[in-house]
């Protein structure tokens, strides 16, 4: 019997807590979740989003902080014909009470130098009480595994003209089943822009990632359910360990003759049934980045951002021997390179109170490496991601601003990619919020915004003669933003 499939899909944990990309991250001010296309900033937060925008600020220094608290809800749903339910739903709560976003800025006449850290990917840490599909599908497969096994034996009592033993009558499974996972990729920022002319400005700048995933969880007290025959001499019905249940049998007096074969598969089951895992994967990569913003009036503004692919390698650290029955070798090497990305925004002031704005990014998924193997090389992407945006801003106030915005996704991602700790779907985001002058030196940002994701499913063939198996995919989450930025 194979081994458990246990924490196969936790190696691809990492990606991003919010639609933007694969493994990127897009939400990075507060301002942002008010307003959700930020592409052509020439705020603060223009440190990330488009740092040659930052010629547009007065001289002196700017900082901007920011905080989002981040809950999101994955629903997988898994008709595997053996599961005690089937369909089942599994639940994956997702928490980020710490989202942070921190930029600086330096501007001094045509010159600004500017620094920033967010985390560029991940930010969030996944629990699952029950486990997932790809935890119990294996747990199950024990029914009908061990009523194959046992079944020539209960043909061969009855052939020598005994009464059938029922040794075969497995009818169900139990299990305790954990796993929490976190990713964050923290991001580290330097930019330096400068303002060709009244038109055009220009930025080069840098990204350092420090990339980080840990995984803990087990696989614990494995029983099943069988109703062997009273006479011999096996409770019935039976509630144990799959091993104990295969000793027992060893030890009766029509089993005796099978001791061997049933004492060394009760020890390989003995192994299978607990696992356990408690791992990180660290590693680092740098990301290069150019930068145009162009004005050619007060009311028009456009910018161009350029990404390069970051190359990462995480170095896979076992801790205490904890490897999920050997899914983890210490030391491994995993490929999880971020795409390069290109973004356009426009932003425009009709009116001195309103302000629209909008955006695109397009990120190269199909340049990049998703396998996360050195070795293999399987095509996990059709076509590239792409999302866009468009928000609106009205001053009601010269203290009060109000804001909206709505933005959306299209993933590339084949059936290669998808399975239930890695998916990607189509989203649609609504936001929305408000913008406080507190006074010219100070100015608050409060937002919010919910995403709901397109319903994405995968067939699986586990290799069994029974129909294919339909596992679905859903997701929703939900962002509050704060804040503040200060000028000096």
């Amino acid at each position: 019997m194979k081994k458990f499939l246990l924490f196969v899909a936790a190696a691809t944990i990492s990606g991003s807590l919010l639609a933007g990309g694969l493994v990127t991250n897009t939400n990075h001010s507060a301002y942002m979740t008010r307003i959700l296309s930020r592409h052509a900033s020439t705020g603060v937060d223009a440190v990330d989003f488009n740092p040659a925008g930052l010629t547009s600020l007065d001289n002196g220094f700017h900082f901007s902080l920011n905080n989002q608290v981040i809950g999101q809800t994955k629903t997988i749903t898994n008709d595997y014909y053996f599961l005690n339910q089937h369909p089942t739903e599994y639940i994956g709560k997702v928490s980020a009470p710490i989202f942070p976003g921190v930029y600086a800025v330096y501007k001094k006449d045509k010159l600004a130098f500017s620094l920033g850290f967010n985390p560029v990917g991940g930010g969030g840490g996944a629990e699952y009480a029950t486990g997932l599909p790809s935890f119990e599908m294996g747990i199950s497969q024990l029914v009908p595994i061990l009523g194959i096994m046992l079944l020539p034996l209960d043909q061969g009592v009855i052939g020598a003209g005994y009464p059938d033993p029922a040794f075969s009558s497995v009818t169900g499974y139990n299990a305790d089943i954990y796993f929490k996972g976190s990713s964050v990729y923290f991001g580290y920022q330097a930019n330096i822009s400068y303002e060709i002319s009244d038109m055009i400005s220009v930025a080069v700048g840098g990204r350092f990632v420090s990339a980080k995933n840990t995984y803990e969880g087990y696989i614990s007290n494995v029983t099943i359910t069988a109703s062997p025959s009273a006479y011999t001499g096996l409770t019935t019905p039976y509630t144990g360990s799959p091993g104990d249940y295969l000793r027992a049998i060893a030890l009766t007096a029509v089993g005796g003759s099978n001791a061997t074969m049933l004492n060394g598969s009760a020890a390989v089951l003995d192994g299978m049934t607990n696992v356990e895992a408690d791992v990180v994967e660290t590693g680092t990569g740098f990301t290069p980045i150019l930068s145009v913003n162009i004005t050619p009036n007060d009311k028009f503004n456009v910018a161009l951002r350029y990404e390069f692919k970051t190359k990462l390698n995480l170095t896979t650290t076992v801790n205490d021997g904890k490897d999920a029955g050997g899914m983890f070798e210490d030391g491994a090497i995993k490929v999880a390179d971020m795409p390069a990305m290109m973004s356009l925004g426009v932003g425009v002031r009709p009116a001195s109170k309103l302000y629209i704005a909008a955006g695109m990014g397009y990120y190269f998924d199909n340049n990049n490496d998703y396998d996360g193997s050195t070795d293999l090389n399987i095509k996990m992407t059709d076509k590239n991601f792409f999302e866009y945006s468009v928000g609106i801003e009205y001053a009601i106030s010269n203290m009060i601003r109000i804001s909206g915005g709505y933005s959306g996704t299209m993933t590339g991602v084949n059936e290669n990619y998808r399975n239930d700790m890695r998916y990607s779907l189509n989203t649609t985001t609504f936001g929305g919020g408000f913008g406080f002058a507190v006074s010219p030196k100070v100015d608050i940002n409060i937002g919010a915004m919910y995403t709901m994701y397109q319903d994405g499913s995968k067939s699986l063939y586990p290799g069994d003669p029974l129909s294919s198996i339909i596992e679905t995919y859903d997701t929703s989450t939900w962002v509050v933003g704060f804040g503040a930025d200060f000028h000096f």
